[in-house]
């Protein structure tokens, strides 16, 4: 099991069909749905690395498919936190979950959940601060969604708590952000040009899984986002993987750059992917992303 929620059990529901979407007890992932890796981060100021350091934290990420009666459910989550005896005493946590539901018929259904420590930190000489305090509790932000039709629907909130050590510290944080969401005010939005796009993980997994697309639309919080991918093969990181054992003899590899962006305007955020080629699951075997303007990370997967 990996990281935060996946140490204990998942939860999803689809009854039937014609029910709401929601969460429920499920059984553990099944093997090949599941990918761990190791965090590396690297300071940079003014793109220039000036300090690199292997295993600051671990991450996971899921992508798991099941049919029901009258069409499919997908699940995809992601988990990253660090590790303060690693990462100079900074402790964050992040995790995203999105079950996805489509039916014949009856269109799609999306419900999400995000809950993520507050790095309020915009330059370098403001995390050494933060690297210098150490706090016993920490702020988190979270937040829910369902997207239906043509609506979406969202609650949002922010919280202190204590700063968790331990995977079982971090499901408590994560079962009361989902109690406290429970009480949140609700926002909808409505599209009725059409129905509203699926949140990010989905976007972002029906254009791995499309060779042929380039673009499409996201739902983040009432706001509509664009996603935009461009892929190359990577022979060199085909080769790597294959002495790692984590792909095929025969297997190829290619390098996703992605950006996206507000809609109705805003600055691009960059991320980079490296996925193989031609399977129905495509889990990242590694991401590059750079959360702050000094701080870059990379998620690499662990054999």
């Amino acid at each position: 099991m990996c990281a935060g929620a996946l140490l204990y059990s998942r939860r999803l529901l689809c009854a039937r069909d014609s029910s709401p979407l929601t969460w429920v007890a499920q059984p553990a992932v099944p093997a090949g749905s599941e990918r761990r890796y190791r965090t590396d981060a690297q300071v940079v100021v003014f793109s220039v690395p000036l300090l690199h350091r292997k295993g600051v934290g671990d991450g996971s990420a899921v992508w798991t498919e099941s049919a029901t009666g009258n069409g499919a459910l997908r699940l995809l989550e992601f988990t990253g936190r660090s590790n303060p005896e690693r990462a100079a005493g900074l402790n964050r946590f992040g995790f995203i979950q999105e079950l996805s539901r489509t039916s014949r018929g009856a269109g799609a259904e999306s419900i999400y959940f995000g809950l993520m420590t507050s790095s309020p930190e915009e330059s370098v000489a403001e995390a050494r601060k933060a690297l210098r305090s150490n706090p016993s509790e920490s702020p988190y932000s979270a937040i829910e969604g369902r997207i239906a039709g043509s609506s979406i629907e969202t609650a949002g909130i922010g919280f202190i708590a204590r700063t968790p050590h331990s995977a079982a510290e971090q499901n408590e944080l994560i079962d009361r952000a989902r109690h406290a969401l429970r009480e949140a005010p609700r926002n909808k939005v409505e599209f009725p040009s059409g129905a509203a796009p699926p949140p990010f993980l989905q976007a972002l997994a029906g254009l791995l899984n499309d060779p042929g697309a380039a673009e499409t639309r996201y739902a983040y919080n009432g706001r509509i986002y664009r996603l935009r991918l461009q892929r190359s093969p990577d022979p060199k990181a085909a080769a790597a993987y294959r002495e790692l054992h984590l792909i095929p003899a025969a297997a190829a590899v290619a390098r996703v750059s992605g950006s996206l962006w507000p809609e109705d305007g805003g600055k691009p955020i960059e991320f980079r992917l490296w996925i193989e080629e031609g399977v129905p699951r495509p889990i990242p075997l590694r991401i590059d992303y750079q959360p702050k303007s000094y701080l870059r990370l990379t998620f690499e997967a662990l054999a």
